[in-house]
């Protein structure tokens, strides 16, 4: 067995660290991942023109089911809907359309005070002051981008551990602090 050494930062041999080693199997799936997904589109289609089931006749029953099913929910949606909007009246629908629209207005103000805020787009560290760099986004990160355009930071210091989101396209958006990239 060989062992995979490497040289840490005191210059002594160490073993890398498990979380970034990967299997061999995972490198080569990874790699050639769109092969491998067509070619399992072929063996499928290869399977379908060789096979001697009653695929078509049960998948075809099985789509009159389900768009049956979805059509008699859309009927009763439209019922639904329809008794719901004889009930209302003209103040109703004007107060409904005034609420909608504020709500509207206020969500967009919001999102233009967050974009415009000299603090949150400040590309420094918050504790102290030190420079930080992107990091991988969260996926609720990216649900926040739905909003307000973020990336995720993480302080340079390593004795900082801060690590938060910024407003902006992130490099490049002309947003720093002021200071001179150096």
């Amino acid at each position: 067995m060989v062992s995979r050494l490497h040289r840490d930062e005191s210059g002594r041999m160490s073993q890398p660290d498990r979380r970034h080693r990967e299997s061999r199997l995972r490198r080569i799936l990874r790699a050639y991942k769109f092969e491998i997904i067509w070619l399992v589109v072929v063996a499928l289609g290869v399977f379908l023109i060789f096979e001697r089931l009653n695929i078509r006749s049960s998948l075809f029953a099985w789509l009159k089911r389900v768009s049956g099913a979805v059509l008699a929910g859309v009927g009763r949606l439209d019922d639904q809907l329809g008794a719901l909007l004889a009930r209302i009246t003209l103040s109703d629908a004007i107060g409904i359309a005034l609420v909608l629209g504020a709500m509207v207005a206020i969500a967009l103000r919001v999102r233009w005070r967050l974009i415009h805020n000299p603090a949150l787009a400040l590309l420094r560290c918050p504790q102290c002051d030190g420079s930080i760099h992107r990091i991988h986004r969260h996926a609720v990160d990216r649900l926040i981008s739905l909003y307000v355009p973020v990336q995720r930071y993480r302080c340079a210091n390593g004795q900082c551990l801060w690590h938060g989101l910024r407003v902006g396209a992130g490099h490049g958006s002309g947003r720093s602090s002021g200071r001179g990239r150096s």
